[in-house]
């Protein structure tokens, strides 16, 4: 029985030892109002945007998210294009955040502050009407816009003809905030800039000023400034565990 009692303490030693760096994983969910960057965007103007994503510390400062945002954007503008738009879209992101509370405590805190950057992929159908009459001008759809190429600065857009959603790349970055409810549940307020990689966000470049009928120009609709959306959120967050301690990797 002592012999035995021996090998049950280095055991649960190696265990500890093993096991004390374990990661989990969490499920976020949050509901947010998003704005629109652009030629028609309003600052006051703002519509429901749905987030889920899952997350996984890859260190005790770093942690790894994979998110998708779901919702409408709309906006308008008196001079000089007296138009409005709306949009549906839903977007994918990859975002990589630091755990600044970590930098000067150890230990689990009660909140926790995370400025992140990440890479994304965003689809999305916008339609744009005359803000006087309310008569269809131009959409995303029609046969002269096409999706633009990865890191394509200017030029004609590839792809199929009459595409319902244009897909571009997109630059995500913000920071946020998690207020801890229980062990496992905290709430998470986030404040986020998406930057998108062309100006078709709106249907509306400086080149409908004369052509109000089509999205662009010959050469290309991108070569006038980007659009982006901005959201703020509030959420919840679930983190599921093998082993919680004090210093737990990311989340």
């Amino acid at each position: 029985m002592i012999y035995f009692s021996y090998i049950i303490i280095p055991f649960n030693g190696f265990a500890q030892k093993q096991f004390s760096y374990i990661d989990g994983y969490s499920i976020n969910a949050s509901l947010g109002m998003a704005t629109t960057i652009g030629e028609l965007g309003h600052l006051g103007t703002f519509n429901p945007v749905i987030s889920i994503a899952v997350e996984k510390g890859i260190s005790q400062k770093i942690n790894l998210m994979f998110e998708s945002n779901f919702g409408n954007l709309s906006g308008y503008e008196h001079e000089p294009y007296f138009s409005r738009f709306k949009c549906e879209f839903f977007q994918s992101n990859l975002l990589v955040s630091l755990n600044l509370s970590r930098l000067f405590e150890e230990s689990r805190r009660n909140s926790i502050f995370r400025p992140y950057l990440g890479i994304g992929m965003i689809w999305f159908h916008t339609d744009v009407y005359d803000l006087k009459t309310g008569a269809f001008l131009r959409t995303t759809a029609d046969g002269t816009t096409r999706h633009t190429s990865i890191f394509q600065q200017a030029g004609i857009g590839v792809g199929s003809k009459g595409i319902y959603y244009t897909r571009e790349l997109v630059v995500p970055f913000g920071f946020m905030t998690e207020l801890w409810l229980s062990k496992r549940l905290s709430t998470v307020f986030d404040l986020r800039y998406s930057w998108v990689y062309n100006d078709k966000l709106d249907a509306t470049t400086a080149y409908n000023l004369t052509t109000p009928h089509k999205i662009g120009g010959v050469n290309s609709y991108s070569d006038t400034a980007n659009d982006a959306w901005i959201n703020l959120s509030v959420g919840l967050k679930y983190k599921f565990v093998s082993l919680r301690i004090m210093k737990q990797r990311g989340i």
